[in-house]
Formats: C-alpha cells, sequence, structure tokens
C-alpha cells in the first residue's frame, strides 16, 4: 500500500478508491509491532506477590519501580494503582499513559523483566509529555550503557 489514502472514509460500503469494502487492518502499516498482548501484562497475582517481594525496587520522582527478571523472556507490564491515586478517572487515565510508555519504549527497558510501576503522590497530575521525560530519565540514569 502505498499511501494512507486507501484507508479514507468508506463511501456506501466503498472505498474510496472504488475498490470495494478493505480490511481494516490494511490500513496499519506493520500491524501488531507496537500492540501490548495480553503476554506483556502481569495478570496473576502470584506473579504480582513474587515481584513486589523478591523485585529491586527503584524510585523516581512520581513512581515506585519494582523489576524482576523473568523466565518468559520478554518484557512484562505491572500496574499497581491505588485509590489514594485519584478518583476513577484520575487512576485510568495514569494506567492508560503507563501503558502507552511501556508499548513505545520498551528498548529502554532492561529485557526479560517483569517491570511493576506503582504510582505516587502527584502522579495523576503529570501531563503525558513529562511522565514520558521523567520515566526515560529514570531507565537512562539506571538501565542504559554509558558509552566511556
Amino acid at each position: 500500500m502505498d499511501s494512507w489514502s486507501e484507508c479514507g472514509p468508506k463511501v456506501g460500503g466503498l472505498s474510496s478508491s472504488g475498490e470495494g469494502q478493505k480490511d481494516a487492518s490494511a490500513c496499519r502499516p506493520e500491524t501488531g509491532r507496537f500492540r501490548l498482548t495480553r503476554e506483556d501484562r502481569i495478570l496473576s497475582s502470584s506473579d504480582y506477590r513474587r515481584i513486589l517481594k523478591q523485585g529491586r525496587r527503584y524510585r523516581a520522582p512520581h513512581f515506585v519501580v519494582r523489576i524482576a527478571w523473568n523466565q518468559v523472556g520478554r518484557q512484562r507490564l505491572g500496574l499497581a494503582v491505588s485509590r489514594k491515586s485519584g478518583n476513577a478517572c484520575a487512576r485510568n487515565r495514569i494506567k492508560r499513559r503507563l501503558r502507552e510508555y511501556f508499548r513505545l519504549n520498551r528498548a529502554k527497558m532492561p529485557p526479560n523483566a517483569d517491570i511493576v510501576f506503582i504510582p505516587q503522590q502527584g502522579a495523576t497530575s503529570l501531563e503525558a509529555d513529562r511522565l514520558k521525560a521523567e520515566l526515560d530519565r529514570f531507565f537512562q540514569s539506571h538501565f542504559m550503557k554509558q558509552d566511556d
């Protein structure tokens, strides 16, 4: 597919080029490359207990980050957002932003690690760009190799 114009609005069930209805996945190049699948998330309470008990604890200005190595062979994300963080809207917003950060910035994070983000006071009021900058600084200072 050469351009995104083929993904335009459908008129009368036909594509804008008149070729008939197209599959929506054809409009998304490299589908799945940045997806956050079920395998990318920490789902079981036993995994959370293991990470919180055995994992290493790091501090960022607005987050506690717990990291434990896993045998799964991929990075996995866990979120522990308490009601102290704010109302449901604020909690869901910070979870969406953390999932988005994880999805787009996996290369900055340690491989084969289970990573649990625990937002602290003031995290829900962070703008998306400030959250990204804070977590970029955190992962840069703790896990990126420094050039000598």
